[in-house]
């Protein structure tokens, strides 16, 4: 049955008022359908997602926004709150068998400007000053006993780790929740403290979500459970331990960016696990430089204080550091234990990806892992309370299958050349051809 464009635009105010009534500042003037998000409303890209994906859910279905949001390559600059009405409006009440056209959306200008090369490439010194900005990191105390093994994906922030966890979840002899964020913290009472903020509150939300889902519980008692550890002071491996035994035979996959930015949480890895096994996530830099900038994601960097350095730069060194510490790691770490793995490659020939990290975590290849849009309860693709606020990538929920043309699309926006010679290094020994 049609649904009326009246209706449509009542759910999507709502949802857009839900989304900013979590923020601190209140907005100026009235929000209306002439409104901009961006300049009106004060979205940035993080927000524009938050909104499709909490659309998507208020409506039970998939709309494609991927379509609105993203033109000749670039996301739009700025949309009207009417355009987002009218395409909502206008799927729901599309033929199925085809796809209904995008209405009125403002794309950036269709000629990209391709950036050549940069007046202040990184060097060494910058990387230098760099790590004096990211937070230390205290070593966990020598456990009585270690854990049973695990495994960790370690990357650095925007390189397709969302994509690669939701597909290792199509497995069934594997637990793979959400971002957990534990390995960088001594207990759950420390781990509170740097991540309770208005920009962090939400990375707790990893261990929640694994508990309701090992535990069968709700959000309030998954909740209440996690704030008597915090209170508990209970360290982070034993938190760790709740979950493998809850798991069983299933191993524990903990997919968190952060980790590789500092060497002494790698190091806690070894000390609270017995054989644990190591993903190395790779991904071209400028690909994770052109999605670092997309999302803005120096505001959400829990493990970072605050710095001068350009969002470039900060994207460009967050790559080479996370890559440097694995590297270095990786030598500390047995060969059979570590597993080098290229974005490119798993999104251009998935099955043959899948299938060598199954023969390496030493599980069963299963189909299932190359749909990872299909069962969404069960990978945890959704938050505690609503989709849109899974701990991890939400760009994942605009497309409906593995995008192959996501791996060169920077090659749109940037020349190598922006790279600095450090980086280009590191690059090369991670097996790119620059």
């Amino acid at each position: 049955m049609p649904i009326e464009q009246t209706e449509v635009q009542a759910k999507i105010m709502q949802v857009l008022d839900t989304i900013t009534e979590e923020w601190d500042d209140d907005l100026d003037e009235e929000v209306t359908l002439t409104s901009k998000l961006v300049e009106d409303v004060g979205f940035a890209s993080i927000d524009f997602v938050q909104f499709a994906v909490a659309i998507e859910s208020e409506f039970k279905q998939k709309l494609g926004f991927q379509a609105l949001l993203m033109q000749d390559g670039a996301y739009v600059d700025d949309l009207s709150l009417q355009q987002v009405v009218d395409f909502v409006f206008t799927r729901l009440n599309a033929d199925p068998v085809a796809e209904a056209p995008v209405p009125n959306a403002a794309p950036k200008e269709s000629n990209v400007q391709r950036i050549e090369s940069v007046e202040d490439p990184v060097t060494a010194e910058m990387v230098e000053e760099f790590r004096k900005i990211i937070r230390p990191c205290a070593p966990h105390s020598v456990p009585s006993k270690k854990n049973k093994p695990a495994v960790f994906i370690l990357s650095p922030p925007r390189s397709g780790s969302t994509l690669l966890r939701i597909m290792l979840a199509g497995c069934p002899e594997l637990f793979v929740p959400p971002e957990l964020h534990l390995l960088s913290y001594v207990d759950m009472k420390e781990r509170l403290a740097a991540l309770d903020d208005e920009h962090n509150r939400h990375l707790l939300e990893g261990t929640i979500r694994a508990l309701m889902q090992l535990k069968n519980w709700s959000g309030e008692e998954a909740r209440k459970f996690s704030k008597a550890c915090e209170e508990n002071g209970m360290s982070c491996q034993a938190f760790y331990n709740i979950l493998q035994i809850a798991a069983g035979d299933r191993l524990l996959v903990d997919k968190t960016p952060t980790y590789a930015v500092n060497l002494d949480i790698l190091k806690n890895a070894e000390n609270d696990f017995e054989n644990a096994k190591y993903i190395h996530l790779q991904r071209h830099p400028c690909g994770t430089i052109r999605s670092y900038e997309e999302s803005k994601l120096t505001r959400m960097m829990p493990l970072m204080k605050d710095s001068e350095f350009s969002s470039r730069a900060l994207a460009e060194m967050t790559w080479l550091t996370c890559h440097q510490n694995t590297l270095k790691f990786a030598e500390q770490v047995p060969s059979d234990r570590i597993l080098a793995v290229q974005y490119e490659n798993l999104v251009k020939q998935p099955e043959v990806e899948m299938r060598r990290i199954c023969e390496f975590l030493g599980v069963e290849f299963n189909p299932e892992m190359l749909n990872p849009y299909k069962d969404q309860d069960q990978r945890m693709t959704d938050g505690v309370d609503v989709a849109s606020k899974m701990s991890g990538d939400l760009k994942f929920h605009l497309h409906q299958n593995i995008d192959p043309a996501a791996a060169d699309r920077w090659r749109q926006f940037y020349s190598e050349e922006i790279l600095g010679d450090v980086t280009k290094d590191v690059a090369k020994r991670c097996g790119y051809d620059i």
